[in-house]
C-alpha cells in the first residue's frame, strides 16, 4: 500500500486490458492511480466465464500472433498457453442448406484463393473503395485464372464461398456488410508473425489479467479500482476557477465526484461515439469529433453451446454454412422466430459453428451483420433452438445431432458500457481523413496533458486486439511518466523517505523553504519502519520501540497520544540450558551485573589492554579474568560461560554487528539514553509516526518508486540525480538519508563526496539482524514471559546458534518473537518463512522437553539485509572510528563547494549519541536540514 502522496493523481476510466496495463505501469512508477469501472467486474472486453465445466471467453479469446505481440511475449514462458490442436479456421468443412457437403478439395482451393487475396503483396499502398469491391474483383479474377468459369458445380461453389467469406470476415472487422469496410483495413492492420490462434490452457483470457496484475487481483481491486462507477461528465478545462486550473473533474451516475491531475480514458470507442456530445465540458476539438463521428465499431456475437456428448467425429473441426438462394427465401417461414429484415432472416448471418480446444463437447457459433443487437435481446431458449435448427438443417443428414444441454452468448452490442465489440477501418472514416492518431492526442491545458485516450481504437496498427489495447495503455502511461521525469529543478532534494528524510522535509517547511522534492525508492515511506496488521493489531517488522524520553520524536509521539502506557523489556522469561535445565534468577542476575559492569567501564579499560579498542576482546578478557579469580567451581563457571555467551549474542543483535570485535570500546559510551524507559511501545505501530509526518507534507512533493541511480555535479556545481525510471532532477542542495548500507555500495558516490567522507562511510559499521514472529492459537508458555536459550560450549548448531531467545510481543498475547544476528542473518532470510518456523519449533522442543510446543499458525520473518534499498538494520561504531574526528562526527560535516553546503548526510548513522535509533534518525534529519536552512536564510536574495 502506498502511504502518502505520489507523483500525480491519475484517474483511469475503464478497467479493461488497456486501463489495467496503464494503471500497473503508472503505479510501478509511484503515481496515485484510481480506476473507475462502470461494470461490476474488471477486464472490459476480456470476459472469461465458467461454463459447462470449463472456462470460455465471451470476449477476447486468442492471442493473435507471437513475434512483436506484447501479450504473447509476457506469457510465453509461463506455461499458460497452447497452440490449437488443428487449424479450425482453415481446411474447413462447408455444409449446404440442402444438407450436403461441398467437395473439400474444391473448397480448399477456393479458400486458398481467399487467403491469397488477403495477403497479396500489392497491398503495400493504400487503395480507394470498400473491401467488398476489392475482394469481389480480385476473387473473380483469380478464380477464373486458376480454375476457369465453365463448370456449373465450380460456379456454385465459387458463389457459396464468396457469400460465406463476406460474413466470415465480419467477425474480424465487425461491420454490417463488407461494403462498409475500407480495403485499407488490409493495409493499416498489422499482423504479428506466428500462430494467430494461440489459446489459453485453462482459465481463458482472464489468465492474462492475472499476469498484468502479478497474480494479485484482489489487492489491486481493493487499492485501485472502484466498480459500478459510470462516468457521465468530464470537466477538463477549469477556465473559470484558477484554483482548479489544470485539474480534471469527473462526475458519475451515482452522484459521486472525483478530481485528478490527469484522466486517461480507455472506454470502448462505442461509448465515446454515443456520449461525446454530453460527456466532455468543454466540447472536444473538431479533429476528435470528426474521428468519433466516422470511426466505426460493430458487433459480432458468440454463441457457445454445450452438448452432453460429442456427436461429430474427431476429424471434423467446423460446420461452415452456405445457403442456396431457394433456402434463403423459404427460411423466414421455416423458422419464423427472431428478427427478419427485408424478408431476410437473421439466421443467414450465423456463418458456422466451430470446435474449441478447451472442451470437446462445445461448439462456438458466430453471428454477424446488421441484426446482431436485436438477436442479443432474444431469449437463450430461442437462440438454443435456432442453433439446433441450423445444425440439423445443414448437417442433420450426415450426423445424429443431440439436443444441446447449455448455452451462453455474448451481448456486447446492447451493453451500454461497450456498445460493440471492436473498431475497424471504415469507408467513411477514410473519406473524411479521420485517423486514430486524432483521438490518441491528449487534451492539453497550459501545456499539461489533462485528458489522455487509450484503448484498441487508438492504436494505429493493432486496433481490435488485446495487444493493441495493452500497448495503447502503456503508451499513455509512458507519456505521463516521461512528462514527470523530464529534467526538473528544485532548490533542495531529499533522497530517502525514512524518518530522517521526513524530518528534514518537515524542517524545511518550518523555515518556509518549500521548493524541495523528497524521493523514495520504495513504494511507501518509512525506510526501516514497517508496520503490518495481524489480527487487526500492529506488528513492527523494523523499528519497534522508542528508546528513551529525552528526544523530540518522543515528545511528538506523546503529544499525538501515540505512546502506549505499557512498556516492554528484553531478556525476560526463563533462562534454559540446552539440557532443559532452568537457571535460577540469582545466577542470571549475577552474570548480567558483571557483564554490565565491564561494558560500563570498557572505555576506561582500553588503556589497560595495550591500546586494543575492540569491545569483544576487552569484554572477553575481563569476564574470563573474573571467572578465573572469583569462580573456582568448574560447574558454576561453565554455567556462567553459557550466560556470558548469551550476552555476547545479545550485544551482537543489539548493536547490529557481525561480532563484538567490530565494536569500538573506546566509543562505547558515545551512545546515550538518559532514562530507564528504553522500550516504549507505540499504540498503533511505528508507521503511525511516519504517517503523521507524511500528512504534514504538501501534495506531489513525495515521489515513491523513484530510485536514484547516479549522482553527479554539473559544471555550475549543481547536483544532477539520474533516475532509474528515466530522466533526471537537478538541485542546488542534496540531503542524502539512505541507510549506511546503501551508501557503502552506491556506485559512483565517490564522484561527489570527498575521500575523507568515503573513508568514514567505509569504516563505520553496518550489519543486519532478523526478527522472526511466531503466531500461535494459544499462549502455550503460560506465565513464563518467554525463554532465553543457553548453549553448551560444544553445541554447534546452524543459524539457530545465533538466537538469544523467544520474547513475548506487546499487544499480541499468543505470539513469540526471536532475534537472529551475526553471519546467520543472510541464511535465515534465504529460507522460506515456513521452514524458519519449523526449525524454531524444533529448537524450542529441544530446549523445553516439559512443554508441549505446537507448530505456529503463521510465521513472519524480516528481510532487511536482502532489501536492496536498505541492506541491513542499523549502524555501529567500529574501532576504525576511534578518532574523535572520525566516524559519525566526520559524516555530519556538509560537503562544501565554494563555501556552499551542497550535500549533507542524515540518518541514524549521522547522530553521534543516538545512532542506531529512530529518534536519532529523526534528530539527524532535523539538525542537518537546519544547517541548510540557516545557510539559505542567511544568503536569501534581497527583495
Amino acid at each position: 500500500m502506498h502511504c502518502g502522496k505520489t507523483m500525480a493523481k491519475v484517474i483511469i476510466v475503464g478497467a479493461g486490458a488497456s486501463g489495467i496495463a496503464c494503471a500497473t505501469r503508472l503505479i510501478a512508477k509511484g503515481f496515485d492511480v484510481t480506476i473507475l469501472e462502470a461494470e461490476n467486474r474488471i477486464g472490459g472486453r476480456i470476459h472469461s466465464v465458467h461454463f459447462g465445466g470449463t472456462n470460455v471467453d465471451l470476449g477476447a479469446q486468442w492471442i493473435h500472433g507471437e513475434k512483436g505481440n506484447v501479450v504473447y511475449e509476457m506469457v510465453e514462458n509461463l506455461n499458460l498457453t497452447d497452440y490449437p490442436k488443428s487449424s479450425t479456421y482453415s481446411n474447413m468443412s462447408f455444409f449446404t442448406s440442402t444438407g450436403t457437403m461441398l467437395d473439400k478439395k474444391l473448397t480448399n482451393q477456393l479458400y486458398e484463393i481467399v487467403e491469397n487475396i488477403l495477403e497479396e503483396s500489392d497491398l503495400t499502398s493504400e487503395h480507394e473503395g470498400s473491401l467488398r469491391e476489392y475482394f469481389d474483383s480480385k476473387y473473380t479474377e483469380q478464380v477464373n485464372a486458376k480454375l476457369g468459369n465453365e463448370n456449373k458445380e465450380l460456379l456454385n461453389a465459387v458463389e457459396f464461398i464468396r457469400n460465406w467469406f463476406s460474413k466470415f470476415y465480419l467477425c474480424m472487422d465487425p461491420a454490417e456488410d463488407l461494403a462498409q469496410v475500407s480495403v485499407n483495413s488490409l493495409v493499416k492492420y498489422r499482423e504479428c508473425k506466428g500462430n494467430h490462434l494461440v489459446h489459453w490452457k485453462t482459465n481463458g483470457f482472464a489468465s492474462f489479467l492475472n499476469v498484468l496484475l502479478e497474480n494479485n487481483p484482489k489487492s489491486f481491486l481493493t487499492e485501485h479500482v472502484l466498480l459500478n462507477k459510470e462516468v457521465i461528465k468530464i470537466v477538463w478545462d477549469q477556465t473559470g476557477d484558477s484554483k482548479d486550473r489544470g485539474k480534471v473533474k469527473l462526475f458519475c451516475a451515482d452522484s459521486s465526484r472525483f478530481t485528478a491531475d490527469h484522466v486517461i480514458l480507455t472506454v470502448s470507442i462505442g461509448v465515446l461515439k454515443e456520449t461525446y456530445q454530453t460527456l466532455f465540458k468543454p466540447s472536444l476539438p473538431l479533429c476528435k469529433i470528426n474521428f468519433l463521428e466516422t470511426i466505426p465499431i460493430g458487433t459480432c456475437q458468440k454463441i457457445i453451446i454445450k452438448f452432453p456428448n460429442k456427436w461429430w467425429p474427431d476429424e471434423v473441426k467446423d460446420f461452415s454454412f452456405v445457403w442456396t438462394d431457394e433456402d434463403k427465401k423459404t427460411l423466414p417461414k421455416e423458422f419464423p422466430f427472431g428478427p427478419i429484415r427485408n424478408e431476410r432472416s437473421w439466421l443467414e448471418d450465423i456463418f458456422g459453428f466451430y470446435t474449441v480446444d478447451s472442451d470437446p463437447n462445445i461448439l462456438l457459433g458466430w453471428l454477424v451483420g446488421s441484426l446482431v443487437k436485436e438477436v442479443e435481446l432474444l431469449s437463450d431458449e430461442l437462440l438454443m433452438n435456432a442453433s439446433l435448427f441450423l445444425l440439423r438443417k445443414f448437417a442433420g443428414e450426415i450426423y445424429k445431432i443431440s439436443e444441446p444441454s447449455e448455452i451462453i452468448r455474448s451481448k456486447w452490442g446492447t451493453n451500454p458500457h461497450f456498445l460493440g465489440t471492436y473498431s475497424y477501418v471504415g469507408v467513411e472514416m477514410e473519406a473524411r481523413e479521420a485517423t486514430r492518431e486524432d483521438l490518441a492526442k491528449p487534451l492539453v491545458v497550459d501545456g499539461k496533458e489533462v485528458v489522455l485516450f487509450a484503448g484498441e481504437a487508438t492504436h494505429s496498427c493493432y486496433f481490435s486486439t488485446v495487444h493493441g489495447a495493452v500497448e495503447s495503455g502503456w503508451r499513455e502511461a509512458d507519456r505521463l511518466i516521461e512528462r514527470s521525469y523530464k529534467s526538473r529543478r528544485h532548490k533542495v532534494v531529499i533522497v530517502g523517505a525514512g524518518i530522517a528524510g521526513l524530518a528534514a522535509a518537515t524542517k524545511l517547511l518550518e523555515n518556509k523553504i518549500d521548493d524541495f522534492l523528497l524521493l523514495e525508492a520504495q513504494e511507501e515511506a518509512g525506510g526501516r519502519i514497517k508496520t503490518v496488521q495481524i489480527g487487526n493489531k500492529p506488528i513492527d517488522l523494523g523499528a519497534q520501540w522508542m528508546h528513551g524520553k529525552s528526544n523530540p520524536l518522543y515528545d511528538l509521539a506523546k503529544e499525538k497520544q501515540l505512546i502506549s502506557d505499557e512498556m516492554s523489556e528484553e531478556g525476560l522469561g526463563l533462562y534454559v540450558r540446552s539440557n532443559g535445565k532452568i537457571l535460577d534468577k540469582f545466577m542470571v542476575d549475577k552474570v548480567a551485573f558483571k557483564v554490565g559492569q565491564i561494558l560500563e567501564d570498557c572505555s576506561k579499560l582500553v588503556s589497560e589492554n595495550s591500546g586494543c579498542t575492540a569491545l569483544g576482546t576487552i569484554l572477553e578478557q575481563h569476564f574470563f579474568r573474573y571467572l578465573e579469580e572469583h569462580v573456582p567451581d568448574e560447574s558454576e563457571a561453565e554455567v556462567m560461560k553459557e550466560l556470558y555467551d548469551w550476552h555476547v549474542r545479545f550485544q551482537v543483535i543489539d548493536n547490529s554487528c557481525k561480532d563484538l570485535s567490530k565494536l569500538s570500546a573506546k566509543r562505547w559510551a558515545d551512545y546515550v539514553c538518559l532514562d530507564d524507559e528504553a522500550h516504549a511501545n507505540m499504540k498503533h505501530g511505528y508507521q503511525s509516526l511516519v504517517q503523521l509526518l507524511l500528512d504534514g507534507l504538501p501534495d506531489n512533493q513525495v515521489k515513491f518508486n523513484t530510485e536514484v541511480t547516479k549522482i553527479s555535479f554539473s559544471p555550475q556545481s549543481e547536483i544532477k540525480l539520474d533516475l532509474l525510471a528515466g530522466g533526471s532532477i537537478v538541485c542546488e542542495h542534496l540531503i542524502l538519508t539512505p541507510s549506511l548500507g546503501v551508501l557503502k555500495e552506491f556506485q559512483g558516490l565517490s564522484n561527489v563526496l570527498p575521500e575523507s567522507l568515503m573513508v568514514n562511510i567505509a569504516n563505520m559499521g553496518f550489519a543486519s539482524i532478523c526478527k522472526v514472529y511466531l503466531f500461535y492459537d494459544r499462549k502455550w508458555w503460560g506465565d513464563s514471559q518467554g525463554f532465553q536459550l543457553l548453549w553448551s560450549s560444544d553445541h554447534n548448531a546452524t543459524w539457530q546458534r545465533h538466537i538469544t531467545g523467544f520474547d513475548e510481543v506487546f499487544n499480541h498475547e499468543n505470539t513469540l518473537m526471536t532475534w537472529v544476528g551475526g553471519d546467520s542473518v543472510r541464511e535465515v532470510e534465504r529460507l522460506p518463512a515456513e521452514e524458519v518456523g519449523k526449525q524454531c519449533t524444533e529448537l524450542l522442543r529441544t530446549f523445553l522437553p516439559n512443554y508441549s510446543v505446537p507448530e505456529p499458525m503463521e510465521v513472519i520473518r524480516t528481510q532487511w539485509l536482502s532489501n536492496p534499498f536498505i541492506k541491513g538494520s542499523y549502524s555501529h561504531i567500529t574501532p576504525e572510528c576511534d578518532d574523535c574526528n572520525a566516524g559519525i562526527n566526520a559524516l555530519k560535516q556538509p560537503v562544501l563547494v565554494d563555501g556552499v553546503p551542497r550535500i549533507l548526510l542524515a540518518g541514524e548513522a549521522i547522530h553521534s549519541s543516538h545512532y542506531s535509533t529512530t529518534h536519532g534518525a529523526y534528530e539527524s534529519g532535523l539538525d542537518q536540514a537546519q544547517v541548510l536552512c540557516d545557510f539559505l536564510l542567511e544568503n536569501k536574495p534581497a527583495i
